[in-house]
């Protein structure tokens, strides 16, 4: 957008301006100019910082928007799939129900499971006392064979066991 000039050119300009408006103006005359042109580059760029700030709007409104369409989509599609699930759930259900048989049917009949195997009653722990788990756990020990150690012959196969004590440091105060 800026005026090409060329150093000839500008030469040119400056000697007619030096003609037209004479040494002593010249000065306050190239001042005003380049404000004037300060101002004008000023008011190109705020125009086109606005623009570029309306712009990046628009983009954002257009992505929002986009974004809440997906998000709508999303949600209607998720609402579809629970909608059919519920479907599919209820007719297996429905068909579940109505395949069952009853569990009154006589043990005679075609295609009976089998009568569930006797098992031992199990107490329940509440109604078991601590004595009688502690008379239980004693019954078990007492029953585990135990064999017979055989001496050792000689004092070196013997083990020797060495403590040692340490007495307890005395304590800082601090």
């Amino acid at each position: 957008m800026m005026l090409d000039f060329g150093a000839g050119e500008l030469v040119v300009i400056g000697v007619v301006a030096l003609v037209a408006i004479g040494p002593k103006e010249l000065p306050g005359v190239l001042r005003a100019v380049g404000k004037s042109v300060g101002k004008l580059r000023r008011m190109a760029g705020d125009f086109q910082n606005q623009f570029s700030d309306a712009m990046r709007d628009m983009e954002l409104e257009e992505a929002r928007k986009k974004v809440e369409e997906m998000g709508k989509q999303m949600s209607d599609t998720v609402a579809d799939a629970t909608k059919d699930s519920a479907v599919h759930i209820d007719t297996y259900l429905a068909e579940t129900a109505s395949a069952a048989k009853p569990v009154t049917e006589p043990a005679g009949t075609e295609g009976a499971s089998p009568p569930a195997p006797d098992l031992p009653h199990v107490p329940e722990i509440a109604a078991v006392s601590s004595d009688q788990i502690l008379a239980n756990v004693e019954a078990s020990i007492a029953a585990i064979p135990v064999a017979p150690v055989a001496p050792a012959t000689t004092p070196e196969a013997q083990p020797q066991l060495a403590l040692e004590i340490a007495s307890p440091a005395p304590k800082s105060s601090s």
